[in-house]
């Protein structure tokens, strides 16, 4: 069939056969082709080129999200490598200044006649009534209430560092393993203290919690106070072994009716008070007890044994005395 198409319309194939075969070379000879193909091949190397790198980016956020993660806690452990560090350095300059306390406690000469026992500060009582001192040593370690309690302090004077020894107070509660100390700045606080240079008595009062500072009270005005004096325990008020340093009078000095007052500066700082030495002094409390004035509780006087001899003289009433009178002429 297709023969006879050919067949009949022979001239118009010819020519159409003509004509494309002259305008696919024309075609081919213009190169068009092969720019499409190659502006094809480039835009499907911008997709592909465009798909790669979107891959690698991909590739590379997950790669940074662990190295993140080990990052962070590499960064962590650190953290806490370094806040153990810290916290040894701290304990370490804590250890290094209590060693030296103590070394310096060791080297110092006794303090009394009496024994010692040293004991740590483990707590302070900040209450609005009391100001109390608790140490970690008790009635397990021979500590009685009472005993009187001092501490040992390294202070700064002209270059060198001194170690001073002050008065803190007295134990007032014991237990097994603890004990509480009224130190001698409570308003509770009361200790017979005596001026160093001139010998005179007077007493310690500690003040309210707003005044940190106790004052020496009841010393005559004949006194001459000046600041600067220094105070050492009298001994009188049967707790404290004389001469142990209280502190040293202060700026303020009043005079009150027949008395003169100071305040008194403490030889120790409380807020630096680490270490305490508690002196083994038993104070010996005795009860007086006094019977009424009632006719069986006083003693007749006994009358001299009489002399051989001598004949006693019976006793003679007052009416026979009269009696004799009268009849007497």
């Amino acid at each position: 069939m297709l023969a006879d198409i050919f067949s009949r319309y022979k001239t118009g194939s010819s020519l159409f056969f003509t004509v494309a075969f002259c305008l696919t070379c024309l075609i081919w000879k213009s190169n068009i082709i092969s720019r499409t193909l190659s502006g094809s091949s480039q835009v499907l190397d911008f997709f592909s080129a465009t798909f790669s790198s979107f891959g690698r980016g991909m590739a590379r956020l997950v790669d940074s999200y662990g190295t993140y993660e080990a990052v962070r806690q590499e960064r962590d452990a650190l953290r806490e490598k370094l806040k153990a560090h810290l916290d040894l350095q701290i304990e370490l300059v804590r250890l290094r200044e209590e060693n030296a306390k103590l070394r310096q406690a060791l080297q110092l000469p006794p303090l009394t006649s009496y024994p010692v026992v040293l004991a740590e500060v483990i707590s302070q009582d900040p209450d609005n009534w009391f100001r109390t001192i608790i140490i970690n040593k008790g009635s397990s370690d021979g500590i009685t209430a009472y005993m009187p309690v001092v501490a040992l302090q390294p202070q700064e004077s002209s270059g060198q560092t001194n170690l001073v020894v002050g008065v803190v107070g007295k134990i007032i509660q014991v237990n097994p393993h603890s004990a509480r100390i009224l130190p001698l700045t409570d308003q509770f606080s009361r200790i017979g203290v005596h001026l160093k240079k001139t010998g005179h008595w007077a007493l310690l009062i500690g003040q309210s919690p707003q005044q940190e500072k106790p004052w020496i009270d009841y010393l005559s005005l004949g006194v001459f106070l000046s600041p600067g004096d220094e105070l050492l325990t009298s001994g009188g008020d049967g707790i404290f072994p004389r001469g142990l340093p209280v502190g040293r009078v202060g700026k303020r000095i009043e005079r009150l009716g027949s008395f003169q007052r100071a305040e008194v500066e403490p030889a120790i700082d409380f807020h630096k008070l680490d270490f305490v030495v508690v002196i083994q002094k038993k104070v010996e409390t005795e009860t007086l007890q006094f019977l009424p004035l009632r006719p069986e509780n006083i003693e007749e006087p006994k009358l001299p044994a009489a002399q051989p001899g001598v004949e006693k003289m019976p006793p003679q009433s007052v009416d026979n005395k009269t009696k004799e009178t009268t009849d007497t002429p």
